[in-house]
């Protein structure tokens, strides 16, 4: 169960991530690549592997880093597809469950605001 406020705001790489990475492989990500704090306690960094069978999200509880972590193990995660090219979007908590869930759908198309 991901527990997180109303108000945070979840960031999704654009492109897929070594998931060997910890959590300062990935806040070096974030500080560097998405140019974003990853300290800043409303939001949350999501990252996802090359087979798409792998999901991380970063996310900084009241003292230190916290990661979830999923294995698809009877499929994959919904596929993101840009619509704009940036390192990180914006994207919905809608729209993180539904990258995290079995879906039938295989693409996700993600607009910016």
């Amino acid at each position: 169960m991901l527990n997180f406020t109303s108000r945070t705001n979840f960031y999704i790489c654009s492109i897929p991530t070594d998931m060997r990475k910890g959590r300062e492989g990935l806040a070096t990500i974030v500080r560097e690549y998405f140019h974003r704090d990853p300290t800043a306690y409303g939001e949350a960094f999501i990252f996802y592997n090359k087979k798409y069978d792998t999901v991380k999200i970063l996310h900084y509880d009241l003292n230190g880093y916290v990661i979830y972590q999923k294995w698809f193990d009877d499929g994959k995660m919904l596929k993101p597809k840009f619509m704009e090219i940036k390192s990180c979007h914006l994207i919905t908590r809608e729209q993180v469950t539904l990258l995290v869930s079995n879906t039938i759908q295989s693409k996700m198309y993600i607009y910016d605001d």
